[in-house]
């Protein structure tokens, strides 16, 4: 783990162009800047060629040195002592592996016991001064990895990179029934049942989806699956699954069938490996390993079987 830095953010290059081009175009197509965010560096923050304050309409040439503070912020979340299993912090991001029954972010029901309060009570022990921002978010019932930025540029540049080869997102789940094929892809569309239903299924008016997938254990009758995901769909996973016939053990939502949860609380997914980009650090690769409740399940499907 790397400690992260205290106070305000800096980021700096050394600029390498072949002609003088204004600092703004340079920012924004070299490294990834919006313009509303470079706005803001200007109007909170500060903005520097070769350490004088500057316009963004100012040209940089070949060698020069560009440095941006970002502003500081201050909390938009209750801080709250509580739970918080770090699994890698540098002064750009924090990821946790949340637990199977903490929310994410707080709610009508869950005012000061988040994941979000957790953070930036951390944070404000170690006089981080940022908003908390989730770069990916993962259901109450299903337990790994979330991705938290410590500023506005680092969440945008993760999340611009979320639909292509730059960041993988791999889970483990746990299935009644065994996929047909021990490897394969699931390519089938998922929208919303109705705009008041949180539930989705395979519907041919639905976004495509797409589910890369890889039997790691066969029970006979329930399988241990790792699963890559190349879309991001709202419960992408679970509805995939339920289409092959195999819906993730304790799901309450998508297995509503009589298939047996194993003495299992909750639904059997959990968010395992994460690699992602970091404008610093560069490609950064994060695991998880299983809860104790889904090694506790893995160990009676293999007595299971061998009975």
């Amino acid at each position: 783990m790397i400690l992260p830095s205290q106070g305000q953010y800096l980021y700096h290059y050394n600029i390498q162009v072949k002609k003088a081009l204004p600092v703004k175009e340079v920012l924004v197509r070299r490294y990834g800047y919006s313009s509303r965010l470079l706005r803001q560096i200007k109007r909170e923050g500060t903005l520097t060629i070769n350490g004088r304050d500057c316009w963004l309409t100012d040209t940089v040439e070949n060698g020069d040195e560009v440095t941006i503070t970002f502003p500081e912020e201050t909390f938009d979340f209750k801080a709250v002592a509580g739970p918080l299993d770090i699994v890698y912090e540098d002064d750009e991001v924090l990821v946790a592996n949340k637990a199977y029954d903490c929310v994410t972010h707080p709610t009508k029901s869950h005012q000061e016991d988040t994941l979000a309060n957790y953070v930036a009570w951390h944070w404000q022990s170690l006089g981080v001064k940022s908003k908390v921002r989730f770069v990916n978010r993962l259901d109450r019932d299903t337990s790994g990895l979330v991705v938290i930025a410590k500023n506005k540029y680092v969440h945008h540049y993760i999340q611009s990179r979320m639909k292509g080869e730059e960041v993988t997102k791999t889970y483990i789940a746990f299935t009644n029934g065994v996929p047909q094929a021990p490897a394969g892809t699931i390519r089938a569309p998922i929208g919303r049942i109705s705009q008041d239903s949180i539930e989705r299924q395979v519907m041919a008016s639905g976004k495509m989806s797409v589910t890369h997938y890889e039997v790691l254990e066969d029970y006979g009758d329930a399988a241990m699956v790792r699963l890559v995901l190349e879309t991001g769909r709202t419960h992408q996973i679970r509805v995939h699954l339920k289409h092959i016939g195999c819906p993730i053990i304790g799901d309450s939502l998508y297995n509503t069938g009589d298939n047996p949860d194993y003495g299992i609380k909750r639904q059997a997914l959990h968010a395992a490996g994460l690699v992602f980009p970091l404008p610093k650090s560069g490609k950064t690769e994060v695991r998880a390993d299983l809860t104790e409740d889904l090694k506790t399940l893995r160990q009676r499907l293999r007595l299971k079987m061998e009975r």
